[in-house]
């Protein structure tokens, strides 16, 4: 088993979760990591390569979170980099990405859960703590630099971080697991379905484009349909397996 530090191929770093049987990649998949796999594998839909938001660039450095990617897209990626490496790669579950935000003994779980229900259940807490508005430093949300570029877009009042629309991964502090950017920058696909109707997967982390005292909560959903990559704020993050079938 693996539960220390790792650093792969492509220099992606991953970090043990306790409570869960994987390591978390600390960022969010790159635009770097995911050219070495676009490049392998000529097919891949090209929406990702140059994104804009309203005239705006956004995910263009190769530091920044890929962004225009579906969930579909973010599969293929991680099934790509696990026969590269010999090693099981994939999307983190919905709980596990709960435990490494820091909500996982905050939320109600019964057999009967599903990722919606849990939406917005755990009320007051966001990734940098309990206070609004979001102390300096906090993440990547919609801020004043967002209305210095597109004026009329609605953000958080008196909120600065310094970036329009994307950051570059690992620009704000992580949190106590040495994770980043669990809140803001990109929303993040997650393996699981919303509910029973098996219709849209789920999102998790909101974005740099995104405001509201409700959607920045550490339990806030969001939910697109597998092939969906028109969301110029969505990205993914890895996680890597530590046992076999590791859930």
């Amino acid at each position: 088993t693996l539960d220390s530090v790792l650093t792969n191929s492509l220099g992606m770093k991953f970090v043990p979760v306790s409570g869960t049987k994987v390591l978390f990649c600390i960022h969010e998949t790159r635009r770097q990591d995911y050219s070495a796999f676009a490049a392998e594998n000529p097919g891949t839909n090209k929406s990702w390569q140059n994104v804009r938001y309203k005239g705006a660039s956004v995910g263009w450095g190769d530091d920044h979170p890929v962004v225009a990617v579906s969930w579909d897209d973010a599969q293929s990626f991680c099934a790509w980099l696990s026969k590269k490496e010999g090693r099981t790669y994939r999307l983190p579950t919905d709980r596990e990405w709960s435990v490494a935000v820091g909500i996982g003994a905050d939320e109600k779980i019964r057999t009967d859960t599903t990722p919606e229900s849990l939406s917005g259940s755990v009320e007051n807490i966001y990734p940098w703590g309990v206070q609004w508005p979001p102390p300096k430093g906090a993440g990547n949300y919609a801020d004043t630099s967002l209305t210095a570029e597109l004026p009329a877009e609605p953000v958080i009042q008196n909120y600065t971080d310094g970036h329009s629309t994307t950051a570059p991964v690992m620009t704000f502090n992580p949190n106590k697991l040495g994770i980043f950017d669990m809140g803001g920058n990109v929303w993040e696909w997650c393996e699981d379905w919303a509910n029973e109707d098996k219709h849209r997967h789920v999102l998790r982390g909101a974005s740099w484009s995104y405001y509201g005292r409700t959607s920045l909560l550490s339990s806030r959903r969001n939910y697109m349909t597998p092939d969906y990559r028109q969301m110029t704020d969505s990205g993914f993050r890895c996680v890597l397996e530590t046992v076999k079938g590791g859930r």
